[in-house]
């Protein structure tokens, strides 16, 4: 899938935006609410996470997997009154109700698509200061949930009034994807279903993956997979320097000695100079390039994530 770089112009609003230290963006997310007896002993048979550790004050990472073990969802897993919360792109959520229905039949649980409202949040003075500062905490303040995501400044809100978004244009979001490509955030979209195992996209960093819980769908794969050691692809934040406005495609490998050794998720444009890349690599692999249709080749740096505790 080729994606069209910004203009120039374009790329110096993104950078500001992210310089920006009061964003709020509006998301293409929704929530599927589950409530009733049975809901997180459902939820523990279904979700890669731990529900047990999914309280008040902290949310989960975690995914509905397939039988091979490969994610067909991702969600965020926030406790609510009564039971919980599902976040995740509205894309998802008809799919994801369809799964949980037939599975859930037999168990006192309901399922049904909330109304709330769910905005993303970038920058110091966005998200709230009494927020702790830990990957997927939470916090209940003025009738809304905050939800802390891995980056050092970056927040969901959820709520059930009509959000304001202040910073709803085109450089605002692109900031926000920026970000979450930088701090090693992987949401499953569409294209996305049925290719990765958590553990390829780091979920087992972020605690979005359990071991020692017990069975859900595809937890045989998983587990074979952490226990002897067999992982040999990771999630990586690549940056490139893209001066030109070039577009560039998902579909181009990125090569190590003339090889293919990893796949991007996702692209991002920070600002004027540079590419962000979201890439599942070979562990192994050293001096990453992209070769491009044209000829040119493009030397790619491995960055640390930039993450909270």
């Amino acid at each position: 899938m080729t994606i069209a770089c910004p203009t120039l112009d374009q790329r110096h609003a993104i950078a500001n935006a992210r310089a920006s230290a009061n964003l709020s963006v509006p998301l293409a997310w929704a929530a599927l609410t589950l409530t009733g007896a049975d809901a997180l002993t459902f939820l523990q048979g279904q979700l890669s996470c731990d529900m047990k550790l999914v309280t008040a004050e902290q949310a989960s990472l975690g995914c509905l997997l397939n039988l091979k073990g490969r994610i067909e969802a991702s969600v965020v897993v926030v406790s609510i009154d009564g039971g919980y919360a599902l976040l995740m792109p509205q894309a998802q959520i008809a799919a994801v109700k369809a799964r949980l229905a037939k599975y859930g039949a037999f168990s006192k649980v309901s399922i049904a698509q909330g109304t709330q409202e769910i905005v993303g949040l970038m920058g110091a003075e966005a998200l709230p200061k009494t927020l702790a500062e830990t990957s997927y905490a939470t916090l209940i303040e003025a009738d809304a949930h905050y939800v802390r995501l891995p980056g050092l400044t970056r927040a969901l809100k959820i709520s059930e009034a009509a959000a304001l978004a202040v910073n709803a244009d085109a450089s605002a979001l692109a900031a926000w994807q920026a970000e979450a490509v930088a701090s090693g955030e992987v949401t499953i979209d569409q294209a996305l279903v049925d290719q990765w195992q958590p553990q390829e996209l780091d979920y087992h960093s972020l605690n979005g993956v359990s071991y020692q819980k017990g069975c859900y769908m595809g937890q045989e794969i998983v587990a074979r997979l952490y226990f002897r050691g067999q992982l040999k692809t990771g999630l990586c934040w690549l940056r490139a320097p893209w001066s030109e406005a070039v577009d560039a495609s998902l579909d181009w490998p990125i090569m190590a000695d003339d090889k293919a050794v990893g796949r991007v998720i996702a692209l991002a444009w920070p600002d004027e100079q540079q590419l962000w890349l979201l890439a599942s690599v070979r562990l192994v692999a050293e001096n990453l390039q992209w070769h491009l249709p044209n000829g040119d080749v493009v030397a790619l740096t491995r960055h640390d994530f930039i993450r909270q505790a």
